[in-house]
């Protein structure tokens, strides 16, 4: 008996051992014939009983007989109870520590004063967002203090910090802009409901013009002091916590000062082991696909609650929101605005502030009709940083010709960004074919100025608009300029533009082939950073006219590796030329 229960074992662990190693085959075997999938479920759980069981039997006292045959698999199982109390009991007692009285008042909560919100579902140091610029406009806020709890209530550095709504001067300063005020659309319940599908973008859109219009004015959005939380007027807490070890909570909570609670809607959701042993399966789902499976030990889910809550929109339906006004023609009030700033030499900067947000409320939608409102906000030094409120502004490649001379002024800006440059090289470098040809003076500012060339390195491929008898002096320069540079990152996009135009400009360029080559080898090597920039400069060198046996390869090259090579250079150079 006791060998038949050894092979019974042996069996056993190996079938629980297989399926502990690759959960997956669990999957498998119910996807094939359910049977073997329910075999490779129970294996873990049914080794370790049988284990447990056998093991008994052998302490047991021989006296017994026979009847160590009931008792120890009735041993086991009590042992399997025994050892799961503690885990349960501590389980149960972090959920229902967690576990709160829902509060429901019948009238919506009317906030004022001081208030303060811990957001935790802000992963970021905090900034005046939509639900910040809310409360600013209720009547009665004097000022909101956000502070970024992070998850599982961990806080970040710096975590805290306030914002006001004040009235000011038209000439004051801009203040601070809120981030995306216009998410109030999506995010409150009940305005959604009043928004037809297709309109929601429109009126998202002019919420966010009515605000820049209004920062514009007499009102700013300033940074104060913060309000500490226990002299608020109000609290408001958005507790989201995502850990495993920990219950998990969502939880909106309105008080007054002194935790004195007006609203309180939570969730808490804790996984609780069962009250016997055993291994339970968990499959892991992501984007309707399986992603994952895994064994740990066997419970269930407990949770305060069915309905799962969403925390910033459970928060909003708890409050006062003003209904909002009509909103139909603020990007258009917003357009003329910036139109009239634009032609204002003395336009303050919070005017000329409104340039880049119309800018930014473009969403690959630019018509006709704005190229040269938006080339003129562009071309003027006195709108700043426009790097983020243009990059949705129009789609790759698709940037008007109309624009190139504004947006390469805008690169020779002493005061622009590295990111704006970039920005604009990239969408000059994807105009058509010919653009430059006759090159404005501020494109031949960018090819020839190697400090802005540096940060606009992709306009440099359009130096193959020009003849390559103007073209090959500048190239020349910023080859030598790129050597000077320590750096790849700074080197990157200057040698991608340099090396398009000599593709582009083809065997016109043959004459610098042999330079090419030879800093191709050398090493380090001022103009690849890896394999693949080497076979595109081979590229390039094959569409410049050099053979395939004169293309640089390194001494250390099998033949096999050049002979690989050259096919593969040959294949590309015909698949570019049927394209042509």
């Amino acid at each position: 008996m006791r060998k038949f229960g050894n092979i019974v074992l042996t069996l056993t662990g190996v079938t629980a051992a297989m399926a502990l190693c690759c959960p997956m085959l669990v999957v498998l075997g119910f996807v094939a014939l359910i049977v073997p999938g329910l075999v490779l479920l129970a294996a873990p759980t049914v080794f370790v009983y049988l284990a447990t069981t056998l093991g008994i039997q052998r302490i047991l006292p021989t006296k017994i007989g026979w009847a160590a045959f009931p008792i120890a698999p009735l041993l086991a199982l009590g042992l399997g109870w025994l050892v799961m109390q503690p885990i349960r009991s501590s389980a149960i007692s972090a959920f229902r520590a967690e576990v709160s009285p829902d509060v429901l008042p019948s009238q919506p909560v009317t906030l004022s004063g001081n208030v303060y919100v811990e957001n935790g579902e802000l992963y970021r140091s905090p900034e005046c967002d939509y639900l910040c610029t809310m409360l600013l406009d209720l009547p009665g806020v004097e000022s909101v203090t956000v502070e970024s709890t992070g998850p599982a209530g961990r806080k970040r550095d710096p975590s805290v910090a306030a914002f006001a709504l004040v009235r000011t001067g038209e000439d004051a300063e801009p203040g601070v802009f809120p981030s995306n005020p216009g998410q109030l659309i999506r995010k409150h319940p009940g305005l959604m409901r009043r928004v037809k599908g297709n309109e929601l973008r429109q009126v998202e859109i002019s919420l966010e013009a009515d605000w820049a219009l209004r920062l514009s004015g007499v009102e700013r959005i300033v940074q104060v002091e913060p309000t500490p939380a226990e002299e608020a007027d109000w609290v408001v807490r958005l507790v989201s916590t995502h850990n495993k070890e920990i219950p998990r909570v969502e939880r909106v909570e309105i008080s007054r000062t002194g935790n004195d609670v007006q609203f309180r809607r939570s969730e808490v959701r804790h996984f609780v082991p069962g009250n016997v042993f055993y291994l339970g399966f968990d499959l892991q789902m992501a984007v309707g696909t399986i992603s994952g499976a895994s064994f740990g030990i066997g419970g269930s889910d407990w949770k305060s609650s069915d309905q799962r809550i969403d925390l910033e929109p459970t928060f909003l339906q708890a409050i006062e929101v003003p209904l909002l006004a009509e909103l139909d023609d603020t990007r258009e009030r917003l357009r003329r605005e910036v139109q009239r700033a634009i032609d204002d030499p003395d336009a303050s900067p919070a005017r000329l502030e409104l340039a880049r947000r119309w800018l930014s409320l473009f969403f690959f939608d630019a018509g006709p009709d704005d190229h040269q409102l938006i080339a003129r906000v562009v071309d003027d030094q006195r709108v700043k940083d426009i790097a983020g409120p243009i990059e949705n502004v129009f789609s790759k490649g698709e940037t008007p010709i109309e624009l190139s001379t504004a947006y390469a002024r805008r690169i020779g800006f002493d005061d622009a960004t590295e990111t704006e440059r970039s920005q604009l090289a990239k969408a000059l470098s994807l105009m058509p074919p010919g653009t430059f040809a006759k090159p404005d003076p501020a494109h031949l500012a960018i090819w020839t100025r190697p400090e802005l060339y540096e940060q606009a390195g992709h306009f440099l491929s359009r130096l193959a608009d020009l003849d390559a008898e103007r073209a090959m002096p500048i190239l020349r320069d910023a080859l030598d300029h790129v050597s000077t540079k320590d750096n790849w990152s700074q080197r990157r996009a200057m040698v991608e533009g340099i090396r398009d135009a000599y593709a582009s400009l083809g065997p016109a360029a043959k004459q610098d082939a042999t330079r090419i080559s030879t800093l191709v080898l050398q090493r380090p090597s001022p103009i690849t950073s890896g394999f693949n920039d080497v076979q595109a400069w081979r590229l390039t060198l094959a569409r410049m006219g050099v053979s395939l046996d004169d293309l640089p390869f390194f001494p250390h090259s099998s033949q096999q590796q050049i002979n690989r090579t050259k096919t593969q250079i040959r294949d590309r150079l015909q698949r570019i030329q049927s394209e042509i």
